[in-house]
């Protein structure tokens, strides 16, 4: 029974990064053939970090409260796929935003959904959540490979219908997942509701998602310019997808053979590791077009978002009530991997524009100084 449920929560992570890895990587150079400028691009791809400051902790609160996840994430993928559909006749600035932002209504609190299902899974049946997790990177790896050599001689039109068709299937894996309630208590708990202001007071928790949040701000440079960047430099799409799925091999790695690892050290001494190593590669991304060097640089991926995101599971997981797991989850997501990443997206996105690769130098900048609030999160639990 255990197998089965690992293979059933295996499959709609992949649906949705086969959805994740044609979009993430492509999307602006499919807005940028709608004539949209830097800035623009900037704000498309920020919608959705926005509205998870307010649709995921919503939702899931929401969940929380009934104790149930399943059937929020079925309405809601419903939801953005019908919104999604809007896509195919969307041609200019105003309409893509309309449709944008009528898409992040309720997409944003999918995979938080996804995750406290998860996570209720593997505590019942003691499964291993990194390999779950690594079949999601697995088909982030496979459809950014194939869909870049499918674009080197094919239209970018194509980014909206294979998008479409990857999130209807995630519609349909979605059908045979957990149903992920917990056991509903027999007498009303007060606290539960207010999950949201008794997770907000938790200092620990906040310093750990500002420490979070700052390394996923550092991704926004690559996320809203990267393939843009490389594009506008000589390296051709088959190239760019393979730089892709470079870093997501990685993070499969992490997945796979650190999820043990990661739980038994201070979760600070990891973060401060990963954004060393995160402040490297955005200053080598920067100046160099060295396949080889940026093959090896994207390596790095492995932990500026694979190991960050794993040790956030397992914070979440340890320290956090099961009774909050959902709100806890919505906030990791709606704070570093919503507002966080929408400020960052944008102004990385405006900074590009500016002043082209040395808007990667900020993104190293972010990486630093989350070593030093990591610092300061050690001394305080001293």
């Amino acid at each position: 029974m255990s197998r089965l449920t690992s293979v059933k929560l295996g499959l709609n992570y992949g649906s949705f990064y086969l959805y994740a890895g044609i979009f993430v990587p492509f999307l602006g150079l499919w807005l940028k053939s709608r004539g949209l400028t830097a800035s623009e691009i900037g704000i498309i791809i920020a919608i959705p970090h926005i509205m998870k400051i307010i649709s995921a902790p919503v939702i899931s609160q929401m969940a929380d409260k009934r104790e149930e996840y399943w059937r929020p994430l079925m309405i809601c993928t419903g939801i953005s796929l019908f919104f999604f559909s809007f896509y195919f006749i969307a041609n200019n600035f105003l309409t893509i935003f309309m449709v944008s932002v009528a898409v992040s209504l309720v997409m944003p609190a999918m995979m938080p959904l996804l995750e406290t299902i998860t996570l209720n899974q593997v505590r019942r049946c003691n499964l291993n959540y990194g390999r779950i997790r690594s079949v999601g990177s697995l088909s982030f790896i496979v459809a950014t490979l194939s869909f870049g050599l499918f674009l080197k001689s094919n239209s970018v039109d194509y980014v909206i219908w294979a998008t479409f068709i990857a999130l209807a299937l995630f519609l349909i894996t979605a059908l045979f997942l957990p149903r992920g309630n917990r056991r509903l208590s027999s007498t009303f708990d007060q606290d539960k509701s207010r999950p949201i202001r008794i997770m907000l007071v938790n200092r620990d928790f906040i310093i750990f998602l500002v420490i979070v949040g700052l390394l996923q701000m550092s991704h926004g440079v690559y996320y809203s310019m990267g393939s843009i960047h490389w594009k506008e430099n000589g390296i051709e799409e088959d190239i760019i997808g393979l730089l892709w799925a470079i870093g997501v091999i990685a993070e499969i790695g992490i997945f796979v053979f650190c999820d043990k690892l990661i739980s038994r050290f201070n979760t600070y001494y990891f973060l401060i590791i990963i954004a060393l190593f995160g402040a490297l590669r955005w200053g080598i991304i920067a100046v160099s077009f060295s396949v080889p060097l940026l093959l090896v640089t994207q390596l790095i991926h492995g932990l500026t978002y694979g190991a960050a995101h794993l040790v956030a599971i397992k914070y979440i997981s340890s320290n956090i009530s099961d009774k909050y797991s959902g709100t806890a989850q919505s906030l990791y997501s709606a704070l570093p991997l919503g507002f966080a990443m929408a400020v960052s997206t944008y102004l990385g996105s405006v900074a590009y524009g500016a002043a082209g690769y040395y808007a990667y130098y900020l993104m190293s900048g972010l990486c630093v100084f989350a070593i030093i609030i990591s610092v300061f999160a050690l001394r305080l639990r001293k």
